[in-house]
């Protein structure tokens, strides 16, 4: 039973189930007389809402209907109808036209709005921090009128924010709201609710909506709302109950950092920062108190932007007009410097991108060849007979067959094994005749993960479980040894994997895979291979140590663009994996990972594709199809404790290419020292430093001599000023 005066909540299932059940409509819930309905704008958890036509005048209006007929429901349309009516007048305030009260379903009638939700608008990036403001204040104003009524919205957000054909702002959506002076809880939209609100026990408070005016300049400015992480989304997805949601959601916002993503958002000034700052605080008693404060200070803050300039030309014009005067020869210098370091940056850049080019392809030709052996050993008709069979058999007894024959003549292996057997033989004898590393294994599972066959043959591995490995589900990740979720599926098309550390050999490596099939279509089990890492960068010849023709020492890289790991680097030779224990090695390895923030500027940039070159503020661009820039990239392995590390612990001309096949996500980097590359206009500039310095000297010496007429002619007319005060009073 709820408290008449209290909301009643619905759950996670009954919103969804109430959303669904409105999308299975086509039709409206009913005619209405006087108007003739459209088409359906949206639908929310508690009704949905149509444009129509009003018959009598031809304009546009929206029609939203309540189409179940619950205590609910019917209280939230009483409550959202009375505000409305309160707020008529209201210019930032949707207007109510007409209401159904005895209709069935209930409905209301409301004005259009052209241009839709501010939600919709938001969804293709965070808006310029002048237009976030305009939108605010005209929040800010409608919120002020809605105070003004005793009105208190309480479920401010974006999808209740309408603009019209001229952007301005419409109010919306009342359902949650309360008087001033009610006393019932009122919940309102996660990361838009106040922490306090999230509670069933509390008052209703001017504060909140301050609060949730914050968090639309938030998500305005920086395109997300605050305290929106992947961790608590899966917290809160994962809660049983509203309460338990709720309480989630206040100690996350009472634990995490005060959000700052806004700070360094362009066009955010310190005085913006702060408004947001004091609208999202967590205690509300040191949030500001009203939307008239909010205005107030937004307005302020425009008042002040307007005089700066004037300020700023008071102060910097003297100051500018004596900068002018230092030697054009000096400007002349410092242009030419920056423009030479940006064609050594640039030329670094172009060979750097045909090596990467160059590698990537090959890489990818490697990949592809090595997959497309994996796949024509397994179409062949009669070893999938032979497979086919092998599969329904009891995988003790495939294993014993593996212990027993793995050794013995060639001659007297079963026939599946023969065949196996013979196309790892070939593809051996086919890499030593290309001068390529031969696999490190080839192997078969079933269809459920159960290794069956290995090439070299291990009996540490052989009836072993692998369902938890990449390569054998194929879902690019990699699952602790035994704990692959329950149901998990083998691939259905050949992949590239994630790198992992071989039980056999404690090297890390990827494997190749294809999936089985049986005559008729089914997959009964996975087919692999496996190469170290580093075996294929050494098979393509394509390492380059030293220095090039430009003088530029260069390094190429291998990595998984998933998840930033290097997978092959020049650091990581034989000497590296034999002078070092499993545990170093692992501890290494796990280190060596592309920063979160360089790995988010590559995927932004290497998802975009034919797109021109485009300058970015840390140096990085994209260039063509698949190929990206920076020259601000700091190798992984610089971060380690070791001598042989020093070296590359320095900021890098990087250039990243992917292969062209999105099931290899790998980065081939080809990198150099910028310091090497810069190294012709450093010598440049040690020459030319004496001559700077005198042309600074010179110009200091022109500026205090100006400033010394300055003084001059101000001590002058003061003193004549003086005298002729005294001849006045004389």
């Amino acid at each position: 039973m709820t408290n008449s005066n209290q909301t009643e909540v619905q759950d996670d299932d009954e919103r969804e189930g109430s959303r669904q059940l409105s999308l299975q409509e086509n039709d409206p819930p009913s005619e209405i007389e006087g108007y003739s309905v459209i088409r359906r704008l949206g639908t929310g958890a508690y009704g949905t809402v149509w444009l129509a036509r009003e018959d009598r005048t031809g304009r546009m209006v929206a029609i939203k209907y309540y189409p179940h007929r619950r205590g609910l429901n019917w209280s939230l349309l009483n409550r959202e109808v009375e505000k409305l009516a309160t707020l008529y007048a209201s210019r930032n305030i949707v207007r109510l036209l007409d209401v159904g009260w005895n209709a069935e379903p209930p409905y209301y009638v409301m004005e259009y709005v052209e241009n839709g939700s501010l939600g919709a608008y938001l969804a293709s990036g965070a808006l310029g921090a002048s237009e976030a403001v305009r939108i605010a204040q005209q929040v800010c104003g409608a919120l002020i009128e809605a105070h003004g009524a005793g009105v208190l919205h309480c479920d401010l957000k974006p999808d209740n924010i309408l603009l019209d054909a001229q952007f301005q702002v419409r109010l919306c959506d009342f359902g949650q709201s309360r008087m001033s002076h009610e006393q019932s809880p009122a919940l309102g939209t996660l990361y838009y609710m106040a922490p306090e609100q999230a509670d069933l026990e509390a008052i209703p408070d001017a504060r909140w909506d301050v609060y949730a005016v914050g968090a639309l300049l938030y998500h305005m400015l920086t395109g997300q709302p605050p305290y929106r992480e992947q961790s608590i989304q899966k917290k809160l997805e994962q809660a049983e109950s509203l309460q338990t949601r709720l309480t989630i959601y206040r100690d996350h916002i009472a634990a995490a950092p005060a959000p700052r993503a806004h700070h360094s958002v362009r066009g955010v000034d310190s005085h913006l920062i702060s408004i947001v700052d004091r609208c999202l605080t967590v205690d509300p008693t040191e949030r500001l108190p009203n939307a008239q404060a909010i205005l107030e200070k937004l307005k302020t803050r425009e008042r002040n932007r307007s005089r700066r300039p004037l300020l700023l030309l008071g102060v910097l014009g003297p100051i500018l007009l004596m900068t002018a005067m230092v030697p054009i020869f000096v400007n002349a210098l410092q242009n030419n410097l920056r423009l030479m370091e940006q064609q050594l940056v640039a030329d670094t850049q172009e060979s750097n991108a045909l090596i990467a080019r160059s590698q990537a392809n090959s890489l990818q030709e490697e990949l592809e060849d090595r997959l497309h052996d994996l796949k024509r050993v397994v179409e062949e008709e009669k070893l999938v007979f032979l497979l086919t069979q092998l599969m329904g058999q009891p995988t003790d007894e495939v294993e014993k067959q593996m212990k027993q024959f793995h050794n013995a003549p060639f001659a007297e292996r079963p026939e599946w094994m023969q065949r196996l057997d013979a196309a790892h033989t070939a593809a051996d004898e086919e890499n030593r005749a290309r001068h390529k590393n031969e696999d490190t294994s080839w192997f078969l599972t079933d269809d459920h993960g159960t290794q069956l066959w290995r090439r070299d043959y291990s009996e540490a591995t052989i009836g072993k479980n692998y369902a938890w490995r990449d390569y054998f589900h194929g879902t690019n990740t990699q699952y602790q040894k035994g704990a692959a979720p329950e149901g998990i599926q083998p691939i259905e098309e050949g992949h590239v994997s994630l790198a992992f550390k071989s039980e056999v050999t404690k090297r890390y490596m990827v494997a190749l895979s294809v999936p089985v099939r049986s005559a008729d279509g089914r997959v009964i089990g996975v087919f692999a291979r496996t190469a170290h890492l580093g075996g294929l960068q050494t098979d393509l010849g394509k390492k380059i140590q030293g220095y090039g023709s430009d003088a530029v020492r260069r390094a190429i890289v291998l990595a998984d663009r998933r998840e930033g790991q290097l997978l092959d680097h020049p650091y990581l030779t034989d000497d590296f994996f034999r002078d070092r224990s499993k545990e170093e090695v692992d501890k290494t390895f796990r280190r060596l990972q592309i920063n979160e923030g360089m790995r988010a500027t590559i995927d932004a940039q290497l998802t975009v594709s034919d797109q021109p070159a485009q300058e970015h503020e840390a140096g990085n661009h994209f260039v063509g199809r698949g190929i990206f820039h920076t020259d601000a990239y700091a190798d992984p392995v610089g971060q380690l404790d070791d001598e042989d590390a020093k070296f590359y612990d320095d900021v890098w001309i990087a250039t990243m290419c992917t292969t062209k096949s999105e099931k290899m996500p790998w980065l081939v980097i080809v990198q150099g020292r910028k310091a090497e590359a810069l190294r012709p206009a450093q010598t440049m500039a040690d020459r030319t430093t004496p001559q700077v310095w005198y042309a600074v000297l010179a110009s200091i010496g022109t500026m205090a001599t100006i400033w010394l007429f300055v003084w001059h002619a101000l001590a002058r007319s003061q003193e004549r000023k003086v005298r002729g005060d005294v001849a006045d009073r004389a």
